[in-house]
């Protein structure tokens, strides 16, 4: 695996070489903190996407474990899911203000829902994360998805800190009370701070008896912090010293209510975040001022890199949540298209309300697939780069795709207040945003598949760029002088310079193993119809047109690769920047992970699986040959022109649909100095 440096070093540098010197500080250092997390991790195996990608590629059986486990753990019933339905039927699930009653928590936590996969000598079920999803899915298809979202936050990012880098003296400590049900989150974000964890600003300093005091105040206040609540545990991220540049991970058991600094010298206040989702779950604000936090309670480690180890299962566990979300949503529409009169007869029986439900079923079954494909990877101790971001990502997508289709078969329905459908919408939409903004773990996915690639063969050439564009001094030249891409125009407006790239490319050995890369895999390419690893892939699967999907899929990942090279070479030092285009690579990548997915975990599987794997795959199969458009370079570039003239006006306030328009102030206004009060 790559170092620590490496990893971080080329994205970075070329945005810095580049001229945008914030963005490449905050790259690197989120970077590192991932490579801290896989190092912690220690995998044994390559990356499932770089080795569809760029070879070897892996066998039948790799793809299809995660199928076979699904299929048995998915069928079996679960006493943590049975005691959850007795309470839902009797209805003692919900209380009468929509949250999750207390009953329903306090049986669950006696049967070990909340020490799933809590080893037993701490007072836990000692069950895997597969099963963990199995029962997550369970929950959430039958109308529980805030249990679901409450489990999974307390034993993924929550517990999972503690499992990972805790001391033995912690878990002893800490654990059991997981174990037994004390709800755990995390706490990372600010009121001024979101997906740039680097950046946060709560801190602590040491006091006179060589504790901790946390200070999190006004903008510093910790905000979107679900399963907080008084009494509850949680893990805190937070400075070592205002300023400081070391980021430290601490527990503390929350007080059981808001603690005034007059009668305590320190204060502590929780109150709801007043986010629209998952309103049945605990979501909070926390405010510290002068908080007392042992010196013992410190999580040794990077709190960014704990957060990254233990956001691997957290986006495993959303799919599955997503899978039962739109399980539920196509159980309620099929429900109602094959009672409700239509123009013509019953809805069911009309080919786009169908469509709609297919959807939904494949939808579901995608979800599932990528979950348990991911989870069976990691118990088999794969690396998981690329696949923990598309997994979560592609779950989030179809989760959104389903919900829309359901809109379409419900009608005005879709909308009733108090209906499970409604209150589903809005967590779906959610789950584009947490555990990673999509669109940027797309981007960070295509960082990770391509990384050795990268670093054996593009990285020295283009450090030979990055040399042309730093003057005597070492500091990066003015945008109007900076070479980003080696070519006919900046041979026309800088010659010297980029004659002197070239020069220096030339006599670089990087050039010359690239060269020998591309014509081994131009040999490849001219093996592959009487390679029998390529001739042969998907051929034990049971069905034809699963099989037929299976070597598409195989065939166009393995194309992928020259697509990379392509756009490394046209965009070059632009590439680290050109958000749309590594987006839209990622999705290509997302499709056909999705489709090779789908196709090995519906053989494990019955034949109405096989049919609704079949559509899916069919309508992501649309969307991979409309997307090699989307790819073209010419059509890159003119994108991109578009995009940045409309930036440009939205940065320099020119947009006039804008003008004469007042926003409306934040929730949580981030732009306060230090204050008591939130």
């Amino acid at each position: 695996m790559a170092s620590d440096q490496s990893r971080s070093s080329t994205t970075a540098k070329a945005l810095e070489a580049a001229g945008d010197r914030e963005t490449a500080h905050d790259i690197g250092a989120l970077d590192t903190a991932s490579a801290g997390a896989d190092a912690k991790l220690a995998p044994t195996r390559p990356s499932l996407v770089q080795r569809l990608i760029y070879g070897p590629p892996p066998g039948a059986d790799e793809l299809r474990a995660g199928g076979v486990m699904a299929a048995a753990l998915t069928k079996a019933s679960h006493p943590v899911v049975d005691k959850a339905l007795e309470k839902l039927a009797a209805g003692d699930a919900f209380a009468a203000d929509g949250k999750l009653s207390e009953g329903l928590r306090a049986t669950l936590a006696a049967e070990g829902a909340y020490g799933l996969t809590v080893a037993s000598e701490f007072g836990g079920r000692g069950e895997s994360y597969l099963q963990l999803a199995a029962v997550e899915e369970a929950l959430v298809a039958n109308g529980l998805g805030p249990m679901a979202v409450e489990i999974s936050g307390h034993l993924t990012i929550g517990a999972g800190s503690l499992i990972g880098y805790g001391s033995e003296a912690q878990r002893s400590t800490f654990l059991p009370l997981v174990a037994e049900g004390v709800p755990m989150g995390f706490a990372l974000t600010e009121v001024g701070i979101g997906v740039n964890a680097k950046k946060i600003e709560a801190y602590v300093e040491r006091d006179a008896a060589g504790d901790f005091r946390l200070f999190a105040e006004g903008a510093r206040n910790k905000l979107w912090i679900t399963n907080a609540r008084h009494g509850a545990l949680v893990a805190i991220v937070a400075r070592l010293g205002q300023g400081g540049m070391q980021l430290g991970l601490f527990l503390t058991q929350l007080p059981d209510t808001d603690i005034e600094a007059e009668t305590a010298g320190w204060s502590f206040r929780c109150e709801p975040s007043g986010v629209a989702a998952f309103t049945a779950n605990h979501n909070s604000r926390l405010h510290f001022s002068n908080y007392p936090i042992p010196a013992g309670n410190l999580i040794e480690g990077d709190g960014v890199e704990i957060l990254f180890y233990s956001l691997r299962l957290g986006r495993c566990m959303l799919a599955a949540m997503s899978a039962g979300y739109q399980r539920m949503l196509a159980c309620d529409a099929a429900n109602y298209a094959r009672q409700r009169q239509g123009v013509g007869g019953l809805v069911i029986r009309h080919e786009l309300p169908q469509l709609a439900l297919g959807r939904m079923l494949g939808g579901s079954l995608q979800a599932r697939a990528l979950a348990f494909l991911a989870l069976s990877q990691d118990a088999s101790g794969a690396d998981l780069a690329g696949l923990r971001d598309l997994t979560k990502s592609a779950a989030a997508q179809t989760g959104l795709e389903t919900m829309v289709a359901c809109e379409h078969v419900l009608g005005g329905r879709s909308f009733a207040a108090g209906s499970r459908v409604n209150a589903a919408r809005v967590n779906l939409h959610l789950f584009g945003v947490v555990e990673g903004e999509d669109e940027m773990i797309r981007m960070g996915m295509v960082r990770d598949v391509t990384m050795p690639f990268v670093e054996r063969y593009l990285a020295p050439l283009l450090g030979e760029l990055r040399a042309v564009n730093t003057d005597d001094a070492g500091k990066i030249m003015p945008a109007d002088q900076r070479i980003l891409v080696v070519g006919p125009r900046a041979l026309w407006h800088h010659p010297r310079r980029t004659l002197t790239a070239l020069g220096r490319m030339i006599r670089n050995p990087a050039l010359y193993r690239l060269g020998a890369w591309i014509g081994r895999n131009l040999l490849v390419d001219l093996m592959r119809p009487i390679s029998p690893v390529r001739r042969n892939a998907g051929q034990d699967l049971p069905d034809k047109a699963l099989r037929a999907h299976a070597r598409f899929a195989t065939r166009e990942l393995a194309r992928l690769r020259w697509t990379y090279l392509r756009l490394s070479l046209t965009f070059q030092l632009e590439l680290a920047s050109a958000q749309m285009v590594m987006q839209r690579f990622g999705q290509q990548i997302e499709w056909l992970v999705s489709i090779l997915a789908l196709c090995h975990h519906a053989a494990a599987e019955d034949p109405s699986q096989w049919r609704a794997a079949d559509l899916q795959c069919t309508l992501l199969t649309e969307k991979v040959r409309a997307g090699r458009v989307g790819l073209r370079t010419g059509n890159l570039r003119r994108l991109r022109r578009r995009v940045a003239a409309v930036g440009a006006d939205l940065v320099n306030g020119s947009a006039s649909l804008l003008h004469g328009l007042e926003p409306e102030p934040f929730a949580h206004p981030f732009d306060l100095e230090d204050s008591a009060a939130p």
